[in-house]
């Protein structure tokens, strides 16, 4: 009834799912068009809440303790042969565990978080498990429990090994805990938006923009700017309500909100990081329940999961116009990408003051061109370019920005 989404590819899908318990794990490796049941061993009895697919063969997923997501003892399996066969990684104690998410980092993929509500119940320490060496190990993180709060499915967020956060539920006002020092401490911070269960939350790799959004707030999300510490109130437009789940694409200012429930589509979009949005059309189907996504290039391959089984997938292109700089170019300009040093994916900015055939192209130190990012005639203005390099080794290469009379290099540093 609540199934979560994975995605590890342009192609690479696993949803985990099933009713009350009956746990259902099942893949695709061919963008949707066909689906195995990968469940295997994983025990009966309780049903899955969240999962994470590394590749197509090392895949966790998180029951929600007893059946019907009760709680209690829940439990993570993990498959290292696109689930083949499943073994028990861990499990919480207590009668009041449940799975809520598991998240690796888009820019550090061998950093990744596991989340569970209190094993003993509200109030309590949370559980998280962290891993810094791609899950080959699980480390403790102590988090303190919150009055009255539990946490909600699939509201983890995980930018790098200090920057990670996780939402909570059900109670007013809508909030969130997010530590900045790597779990050393953690701060409760709440926004003016309708409370319930905080399935919308992400944050910019910038970590002071972020959204928050509760199962009973929209058309109302909650804004921040400064790192969680403050935040505004953001009315999206009407059309879309109910449970909702928010993403924001890695290294760009592109932000999907979904909702259960949308006469015109459940899904809206915004290019200036959660300001403005629009409506997006989803074939007829509502009750999604979560989105995830994959970047291959300048492309963004989003897939999203409803409550009755069917999924929808949509492809972003994320080359275009800098949503966060509307001056009009003079002169061209190329800026040093962000973040730097960067795993595996970074951004670039430039501006074109005149049209005409732009090229943005990558460079090994031997001067070896590897990567053509950009070769199209672009109009006057300021642009983003996402850059994936994940098929490449660590170390220094050299991005070069080509336009009409004019050509700049710069460095930068790839370390996995």
């Amino acid at each position: 009834t609540f199934p979560s989404i994975s995605v590890y590819g342009q192609d690479g899908i696993v949803i985990a799912g099933g009713p009350s318990g009956v746990p259902k794990v099942f893949k695709s490796t061919n963008g949707g068009s066909s689906f195995t049941d990968i469940t295997g061993d994983i025990p009966a009895g309780k049903e899955l809440f969240c999962v994470w697919a590394v590749d197509a063969n090392t895949i966790y997923v998180g029951d929600g303790g007893a059946a019907g997501g009760a709680g209690g003892d829940a439990k993570v399996y993990k498959t290292t042969n696109g689930g083949t066969a499943w073994v028990q990684l861990m499990n919480t104690g207590g009668t009041a565990g449940f799975f809520n998410s598991i998240v690796f980092s888009k820019s550090t993929p061998s950093f990744g978080v596991i989340q569970s509500d209190p094993p003993l119940n509200v109030g309590t320490p949370y559980f998280v498990r962290k891993t810094t060496d791609g899950g080959a190990t699980w480390l403790t993180v102590t988090c303190p429990g919150v009055t009255g709060q539990a946490s909600a499915q699939n509201g983890l967020v995980v930018i790098d090994a200090n920057f990670y956060g996780f939402s909570l539920g059900n109670l007013a006002p809508a909030r969130v805990v997010i530590t900045t020092d790597g779990g050393t401490t953690w701060n409760t911070r709440q926004s003016a938006i309708a409370g319930g269960f905080v399935g919308g939350f992400c944050f910019s790799n910038d970590k002071l923009r972020g959204l928050m959004s509760s199962s009973t707030s929209l058309p109302n999300t909650g804004r921040t700017t400064d790192g969680g510490v403050t935040w505004t109130t953001v009315n999206i437009g009407a059309g879309v309500t109910g449970y909702a789940n928010l993403k924001w694409i890695s290294g760009t200012n592109i932000v999907y909100v979904s909702g259960a429930v949308g006469a015109g589509g459940v899904v809206k979009r915004s290019t200036d990081g959660g300001v403005t949005w629009n409506l997006m059309t989803t074939s007829g189907v509502a009750g999604i329940t979560h989105m995830e996504y994959f970047t291959v290039g300048t492309n963004v391959h989003l897939y999203a999961v409803s409550g009755t089984g069917s999924v929808i997938k949509y492809t972003d292109n994320i080359t275009g116009i800098d949503p966060s700089n509307t001056n009009v170019p003079a002169v061209f300009a190329l800026e040093q990408n962000y973040p730097n040093p960067f795993n595996p994916a970074t951004t670039v900015k430039f501006s074109v003051p005149v049209q005409g055939n732009v090229s943005l192209k990558i460079y090994n130190s031997l001067g070896t061109e590897l990567m053509t990012v950009l070769d199209k005639d672009l109009a006057l203005g300021n642009y983003v370019e996402n850059i994936d390099m994940s098929s490449f080794s660590s170390g220094v290469y050299f991005y070069t920005l080509s336009g009409t009379g004019f050509k700049d290099t710069k460095k930068m540093i790839l370390v996995k």
